[in-house]
């Protein structure tokens, strides 16, 4: 897997910038581990965007190549952030974000309102959202929160999901970033309800004892992330979640392998480091 990074610096940050032009297609942008860009209408949203180090214990950073620019640089009207894990809520991305863009606004599961707010990022700029609940941030998209199981469902005090991953409609598009989970029955139920996902992203990276005693928590591996994709008649599925963080790597030409010999009618993609897609509709 090449961790190069396909557009990176200003040539990407121009390209994610002069996409606000565009009004009737959805531009996504792949920016590592599970960091994704949209555009849509002349909005940038970014879910778990991780654009500093990830230290270890001995304060070496973990990751397996550098970020594609500086939080400071970004301009982004919304962010999305799935959990507490440092991959996906990196506190320092967040704080000079919010910094950088004083009206951008930041969405994350409800228990985890209160540790934004402990960093130090204004509470305009922060907002809970809970498993069911959809919102309409500005008219132009909506949002709805799905309960996800890292391993396993957790709940806080007050019924709602630790964890959550995003269904986003833009317009005619639907596009589910699941964040980190395994497959559950539950899930299958709520992505076949809504009948139409053109895009699929989910976590690939799986999960065995040696990671357990290590700490880490896993998600689906690419088997099962093919056939969630096929459960749940997507019509692209994008592997996410294996390639930034040393030790916790998988090989997305696995989960291609299984989709070529178990699902070859279905469609996929393996995104570069900085790789734009354009979504549209004929």
């Amino acid at each position: 897997m090449s961790k190069i990074w396909y557009k990176k610096g200003e040539q990407l940050l121009e390209e994610i910038e002069d996409f606000r032009n565009v009004r009737e297609h959805v531009g996504i942008w792949y920016i590592g581990q599970m960091g994704m860009v949209f555009g849509w209408k002349g909005k940038v949203v970014c879910v778990d965007p991780v654009l500093g180090a990830m230290p270890d214990a001995q304060g070496a950073d973990r990751r397996n190549y550098p970020a594609p620019f500086q939080p400071q640089e970004f301009c982004v009207d919304y962010v999305f952030c799935t959990h507490d894990h440092a991959d996906h809520m990196h506190a320092e991305t967040l704080k000079k974000l919010a910094v950088h863009n004083p009206a951008m606004k930041i969405f994350v599961p409800n228990s985890l309102v209160r540790r934004l707010l402990e960093l130090g990022i204004s509470a305009s700029q922060v907002f809970g959202i809970r498993q069911g609940e959809s919102l309409s941030p500005d008219g132009e998209f909506s949002v709805r929160g799905i309960a996800t199981a890292h391993e396993e469902y957790r709940w806080d005090e007050n019924g709602c999901s630790e964890t959550l991953g995003y269904l986003f409609r833009f317009g005619p598009f639907c596009l589910f970033h699941s964040g980190d989970t395994v497959v559950t029955e539950e899930m299958i139920g709520e992505l076949k309800r809504e009948q139409g996902i053109d895009v699929l992203m989910v976590p690939i990276n799986g999960r065995d004892m040696e990671r357990h005693a290590r700490g880490i928590v896993g998600n689906m591996d690419s088997r099962e992330a093919c056939w969630f994709g096929a459960m749940t008649d997507v019509d692209l599925i994008i592997p996410l979640h294996y390639d930034m963080i040393g030790g916790n790597e998988e090989n997305p030409l696995v989960f291609a392998d299984y989709m070529e010999r178990l699902y070859p009618d279905r469609k996929y993609h393996i995104m570069r480091l900085g790789e734009r897609m354009v979504l549209y509709k004929s």
